[in-house]
């Protein structure tokens, strides 16, 4: 069985995309989740805004490819956002 993590020759850049942006989406639903859950047990939402713009700032510095830092700031934004209003 051929492993799917792996890129196999031939591979093109658009599925090299595809893999990012699903990797992108997983991270902020795991994130919208977990800042939820900081939520109902207490912390307070500002320390949650704070510890997501930390994230983006870092992401920022530390990713690459600047459409993977578009998109996942795109996403860090909606969790931002959803997380200020709740």
């Amino acid at each position: 069985m051929p492993n799917p993590i792996r890129k196999t020759p031939g591979s093109n850049d658009d599925d090299d995309a595809a893999f990012a942006e699903g990797a992108i989406t997983l991270w902020s639903n795991l994130l919208a989740l977990i800042g939820t859950h900081l939520l109902e047990t207490g912390m307070p939402r500002q320390e949650v805004l704070d510890m997501l713009t930390m994230l983006h700032e870092t992401n920022e510095e530390t990713v690459r490819s600047p459409r993977a830092r578009a998109v996942a700031g795109q996403h860090l934004m909606s969790v931002y956002r959803v997380l200020g209003e709740t």
